[in-house]
């Protein structure tokens, strides 16, 4: 049995991931922003799998302190962290500015869930070997840098906002690889597909019917997730995309050592990280 941290349970691929790995009987730790729907898929996978070692954690991503507020909750109650599976993400069509001043995007899909990862760290090592897992886009492969629009762009554009997220995070999880090697950490991401979930929330009710009509279901969403979390000893590798359950290629940018590096100071200086972990 494995400790696992999941965020984003409450809909889409991070719910069927929760349920597929409870009837694994693992422990699940679920870290998500609504109190009320956690615990109801806390009833739901009780109920459809009978297990119950399962506990909750508020966390919300477009805050800072709430991601080192969760963390510090997860490492009162528990010693080791097996996996930690970073599923949650977000998609806005408006711009957003969080309570930190960043734009939403980079946020969500980039800050917080590389500062949930570091902060992670002491319970990732004491379960090393430990996995660590970024659900992010092939999106990212279309991202673009623009180092001034991390607090607000000039003009916005949703699609190059999610994109630039993507790439940011795919770029600090190849980072963290490097990194973390040495401590047992692997560190590995993931695009799931077009998925039907709740990230296209945000849309009007036209445009997420066309979208949808193009999108796959979370239960196969989540068939690469499920592929990901599985590996370990031999076949776990470190600094890896996958895309459809296989290796695949990352952008071109991600292997561009000096935007790497850049990103990487800039994230660890917004999060109030030291860039040497």
């Amino acid at each position: 049995m494995k400790t696992i941290l999941i965020t984003g349970t409450t809909n889409g691929i991070g719910r069927v991931t929760a349920m597929n790995l409870a009837r694994q009987g693992h422990e699940i730790v679920m870290a998500n922003r609504n109190r009320q729907k956690s615990e109801r898929l806390a009833k739901e996978i009780i109920q459809q799998t009978g297990n119950t070692n399962l506990s909750l954690l508020d966390l919300d991503l477009s805050s800072l302190s709430s991601v080192r507020r969760c963390a510090s909750e997860f490492k009162a109650a528990h010693n080791k962290l097996d996996i930690l599976l970073n599923n949650a993400g977000m998609n806005a069509p408006e711009e957003v500015i969080t309570e930190d001043g960043y734009e939403s995007h980079f946020a969500v899909n980039n800050l917080a869930q590389f500062l949930l990862t570091v902060e992670l760290l002491p319970a990732l090592e004491t379960a090393s070997p430990s996995h660590v897992i970024f659900v992010t886009s092939m999106m990212h492969k279309f991202g673009k840098l623009d180092f001034d629009s991390f607090k607000g762009w000039k003009k916005y554009n949703a699609n190059a906002s999610y994109a630039q997220s993507k790439l940011a995070m795919q770029m600090n999880a190849m980072e963290l690889a490097e990194r973390l090697r040495e401590r047992n950490i692997a560190v590995n991401t993931l695009h799931p597909g077009a998925v039907s979930t709740g990230i296209l929330d945000g849309y009007s009710p036209l445009q997420q019917f066309l979208l949808r009509l193009f999108f796959t279901t979370p239960e196969k969403g989540a068939r690469t997730s499920m592929h990901v979390l599985a590996l370990e000893g031999s076949d776990l590798p470190t600094g890896t995309y996958f895309s459809g359950s296989k290796p695949a290629k990352p952008g071109k940018q991600v292997a561009n050592q000096v935007l790497r590096e850049k990103i990487w100071n800039l994230s660890c200086e917004y999060c109030g990280l030291t860039p040497t972990l």
